[in-house]
């Protein structure tokens, strides 16, 4: 199992027989330049198909337990060195840098070659609320043949800092927003959350705190203290 801080480099597929193009010539070279390339994946790959309950949770549980031991270790146990978390900046775009968490491999045979990834992004606290979590979208790409084949699930997670203590909770999933999430993924593209096109934005839904998708129109949400409703802005 491997813990990442930002999104990695998907790795190339095995070169397999482009390598015995290596020594026949400048011909050769320029197969052995389009061997490299990646395929795109299928319109439709058998593996889409969500993880029950309980099967995410004890996902989403392991990337907060290495999250929870990244700010006891890195932060002293606040939260707030999550700010430190290197940036991650969408291709192409003027968008400012995402703070993401990621822990790779999780029940994974070999390295990168199956079972989960499990990436969050951070949304923030609300501004000019004390009492407001820390929260996540959080994405489990599930991997196959050394390639990522299927988002699996998404949900919200939240972390509320009370002292030395990390109060955590995982929102429910949301299959409709899960199958709209899914429906826009560029397939031409390498799979990964969070994509280059997601624009997640944190908003107030009471009784509980909302991310929508502004391109996708699809929302999870996850329930708050009520004070910590009480204090956000409007």
């Amino acid at each position: 199992m491997q813990v990442r801080l930002a999104s990695r480099s998907w790795p190339r597929r095995p070169a397999g027989p482009c390598r015995i193009l290596g020594a026949l010539g400048l011909a050769a070279l320029l197969l052995l330049d389009a061997c490299a390339l990646r395929a795109p994946r299928p319109a439709a790959a058998p593996s889409e198909i969500a993880l029950d309950d309980a099967r995410s949770r004890q996902l989403f549980g392991e990337w907060q337990r290495y999250l929870a031991d990244y700010i006891d270790k890195a932060g002293d146990g606040d939260p707030a060195v999550l700010a430190q978390l290197p940036g991650l900046r969408a291709t192409g775009t003027l968008w400012p840098a995402r703070i993401t968490f990621g822990a790779l491999d999780i029940d994974a045979s070999v390295a990168e070659k199956d079972g989960f990834d499990v990436q969050g992004l951070l949304l923030g606290p609300l501004p000019q609320t004390g009492a407001t979590p820390y929260v996540f979208v959080v994405g489990i790409v599930r991997r196959q043949g050394y390639r990522p084949v299927d988002i699996a699930d998404i949900r919200l997670v939240s972390m509320t800092q009370r002292g030395r203590q990390l109060d955590r909770t995982v929102g429910d999933g949301d299959a409709q927003a899960l199958a709209s999430y899914r429906a826009a993924l560029d397939r031409s593209a390498p799979m990964r959350f969070p994509a280059d096109k997601d624009r997640f934005e944190l908003t107030v839904c009471a009784p509980r705190l909302c991310a929508d998708e502004g391109l996708t129109v699809s929302r999870w949400s996850l329930p708050v203290h009520a004070e910590a409703l009480a204090a956000a802005p409007r």
